[in-house]
């Protein structure tokens, strides 16, 4: 069944998961920043980078022709992961880095491309891209000035007197606007890790 959550938005990740569709930009906009920055982790290029990125984005669409992703089988996470990890390793090939026989090759290949520092980098910026979807969940379940206050003083740092001047509002009810989003928070945070405890989202100044 799709991922759910406390709220009646929908998430990227919940279209991908309930098989709707989706548009190349949606797509691109929030998992190409993931990918270049485990690409360039590896060594990879800008170029090579930004040419890896186009290609995972190609697999993706080009699979989910045919392809029904099933989150009771696997995350998304790790189906993606999997995507990225081989193109990589066609890059990899492209630069005659590693053997060119097929056993050496497999051999190689799994040496420079499993280890832990590159899930580690993975699953760094897949949280990154997670949060962008938390955000974006709080942000439809509070008002705009709710959300206004708390991102000024809580996800910016700007001073609380500050926020409260330019909001024209009292200071009270700027930590009262960063407490109801914070309690929020805490349940959407709370789902996801439930779902998927690997991903150890953090509240903020846990994160």
């Amino acid at each position: 069944m799709a991922l759910k959550y406390p709220t009646t938005s929908r998430t990227l990740l919940d279209k991908i998961s309930s098989g709707d569709e989706i548009t190349w930009n949606e797509f691109f906009s929030r998992y190409n920043p993931v990918v270049l920055a485990v690409a360039r982790f590896k060594g990879l290029s800008a170029d090579e980078a930004d040419d890896v990125a186009q290609q995972v984005m190609l697999t993706f669409f080009q699979q989910s022709k045919t392809f029904h992703f099933d989150p009771d089988v696997a995350r998304f996470r790790t189906y993606f992961g999997r995507i990225v990890r081989a193109k990589i390793a066609d890059c990899y090939r492209k630069r005659d880095l590693v053997p060119t026989s097929d056993d050496e090759l497999e051999k190689a290949a799994d040496h420079n491309l499993s280890d832990a520092g590159l899930d580690a980098a993975f699953l760094a910026e897949f949280r990154k891209s997670v949060m962008d979807d938390v955000y974006h969940l709080l942000k439809q379940q509070v008002s705009a000035a709710t959300w206004q206050a708390f991102e000024l003083y809580a996800l910016q740092n700007r001073p609380v007197e500050k926020v409260a001047a330019y909001l024209g509002c009292s200071i009270n009810r700027v930590y009262q606007a960063k407490k109801r989003c914070l309690g929020i928070l805490r349940g959407i945070v709370g789902e996801w890790n439930r779902r998927d405890p690997q991903l150890k989202l953090g509240m903020l100044g846990d994160e």
